[in-house]
């Protein structure tokens, strides 16, 4: 387990200096030491660790608890560039209020959980906000999310050769199941080429409908990421109309399953209507719009509860003004969330699907006698008993979770409404923020949302398998004999 670790940390140091000449490129140098050391940091322990520990076959059960351990340690060697990186604004200025351990750390973890909740203010009256961050920051922000989204470990496993039987544990422990190519590897190098052709595609769709090149450039790495980091403190709002139909359709493919888009890719268009997802995803969008639309405006309704569904996070208009009937709507797409196989998290359209139909296949099975054989069948394919109860499971794990989450917030003194809201938003890693969320907010606050926004990237079981590791490397004490 320790080797492919230290493989991770590699990749890790590599990703740290992505940022460097975009540091120089806005004449930020003084940014280039908070990459490059923890990159140095993290490529010395990799190479030690890569040296002195042998490759070993994965059990499920260690790639689970290898993957939520890379996030949580990518999320810390993330708080270098913020805690020190934040000290100066854009311009050199000196910050009186640079980002903190806390802050920086759940600012890493909203990044690479592609979340996009933020401790950045976003006040524009601030002296420290979003449109005075350091440029090298705020890409890196991006990066994290982009990084985040298509998954730490597919980017291990399409640089890695020869993994065997580990290759395929890892991404599964990453919440992922469905191949599009033979082989895991393989799957991965494929998922990475549509990744990359639909983000410079977004880019370029946003520049030319009068995006600036930087902004477009994070805004489609963070969008086919499902991950709504913005540039700006009014996140799509500052921008004109004409650029929010290519965020639409770069949030709906980011929430979309990559098998699907393997296939479009390959020539079959008519994939996409007859997913029953992409179906199904498209159906929520207009019926939530159609319910929005006599309160906020069409372009709210559309823009908002797109990315609200799709896990995004990007926004139009100040949520916290919205009603608690607006709210509630944008909640329950938070927690349907996005397609199975795509960049969304939450419980994922096909388990709601599933869920839905199980329901009616009990109800229809109730009417028939004992012996007859009823196939719980979608989209042609048969679903057992064992995995609709798992599916089942899973959702009640899911709720359950999100509603303690709201639980706490609530105890440190937030609105009902607002606390399932932002609960959702963080555990169904979608960032929208209805103003709980903030620099402001108390520490435990903070903490529970670090722990729902790994939870609900890795979908529980990694954390649980994780945790459970833990205690059992803890001594125990010797029972005394008498």
């Amino acid at each position: 387990m320790l080797n492919f670790l230290g493989f991770i940390l590699l990749i890790t140091a590599a990703i740290l200096l992505v940022p460097v000449p975009v540091a120089f490129w806005f004449d930020e140098g003084f940014l280039v030491p908070y990459f490059v050391i923890p990159a140095a940091i993290a490529l010395i322990i990799g190479l030690i660790i890569r040296r002195r520990f042998p490759r070993t076959e994965l059990s499920l059960g260690k790639a689970m608890v290898l993957v939520a351990i890379i996030w949580i340690l990518l999320s810390l060697f993330s708080t270098v560039p913020y805690m020190f990186g934040t000290r100066k604004l854009r311009g050199g200025e000196e910050n009186p209020t640079p980002m903190g351990f806390v802050d920086s750390y759940f600012e890493g973890m909203s990044g690479f959980t592609a979340t996009g909740l933020t401790m950045i203010p976003t006040d524009p009256n601030s002296p420290f906000n979003v449109e005075t961050c350091p440029a090298g920051v705020l890409f890196w922000r991006s990066l994290t999310e982009w990084v985040g989204g298509i998954g730490v470990v597919v980017l291990f496993l399409a640089a890695l050769l020869g993994a065997g039987k580990a290759a395929r544990k890892l991404y599964v422990a990453e919440a992922r199941a469905e191949r599009i190519e033979p082989s895991i590897r393989e799957t991965a190098r494929a998922l990475w080429k549509i990744y990359l052709l639909f983000t410079l595609a977004g880019a370029i769709g946003l520049y030319f409908t009068g995006m600036p090149l930087f902004d477009s450039i994070n805004h489609s790495m963070t969008g086919i990421a499902t991950g709504g980091f913005s540039v700006r403190n009014a996140s799509f709002a500052d921008y004109g109309s004409a650029v929010l139909p290519i965020a639409i359709i770069v949030m709906l493919a980011g929430a979309t399953s990559f098998a699907v888009h393997r296939r479009v890719v390959a020539g079959n268009w008519r994939e996409l209507i007859r997913n029953v997802e992409v179906k199904f995803m498209i159906a929520l969008v207009v019926l939530t719009t159609i319910i929005l639309v006599w309160n906020v405006g069409t372009k709210d309704a559309l823009f908002q509860s797109t990315s609200a569904l799709t896990g995004t996070g990007f926004s139009t208009a100040a949520l916290s003004a919205w009603g608690d009937l607006q709210k509630s709507m944008l909640t329950i797409l938070m927690v349907i969330g996005g397609g199975y196989g795509s960049t969304s998290s939450a419980i994922k359209l096909v388990r709601i699907i599933i869920i839905v139909k199980a329901i009616h296949w009990t109800v229809k099975r109730s009417f028939l006698p004992e012996r007859a054989i009823v196939p719980m069948k979608l989209a042609n394919r048969v679903y057992t008993h064992d995995e609709v109860m798992e599916t089942a499971i899973y959702a009640f794990i899911y709720v359950f979770v999100l509603m303690s989450g709201a639980v706490v917030l609530m105890m440190l003194g937030n609105p009902a409404v607002d606390s399932l809201f932002e609960s959702a938003s963080a555990q169904g890693n979608v960032g929208l923020s209805v103003g709980i969320t903030s620099a402001a907010m108390p520490v435990a606050g903070k903490i529970v949302f670090i722990i729902q926004m790994l939870v609900g990237r890795l979908e529980i079981l990694p954390v649980v398998a994780l945790l459970s590791y833990i205690i059992s490397k803890v001594p125990r004490p010797r029972p005394q004999a008498f």
